[in-house]
């Protein structure tokens, strides 16, 4: 179990941080939004593992499927962490 959870982490870990940048760069991109909202926006990033599912279903951007789901890779990335610290994967 121990391998196929760290196999998980890490590729979940690698997909956040792309789902993070294509969230920021998608903002930026956005011409629909005023210098106030990107700000806004960019500030979610703090809030990530929150702010990007949120942004991805609610937000409108019209991302693919993939990217969809994706936007749930920085919340799985903190589970397995904290399934790791707690001691759930031995």
């Amino acid at each position: 179990m121990l391998p196929v959870a760290w196999a998980l982490l890490a590729i979940s870990a690698v997909g956040s941080f792309i789902a993070v940048a294509a969230y920021w760069l998608d903002v930026q991109d956005r011409p629909d939004f005023s210098f106030r909202s990107k700000v806004a926006w960019s500030l979610g990033t703090l809030l990530f593992p929150v702010m990007i599912p949120v942004y991805a279903f609610a937000g409108g951007p019209g991302w693919p499927r993939s990217l969809r789901i994706a936007a749930f890779l920085p919340i799985v990335a903190l589970a397995l962490i904290a399934g790791f610290v707690t001691g759930f994967f031995k």
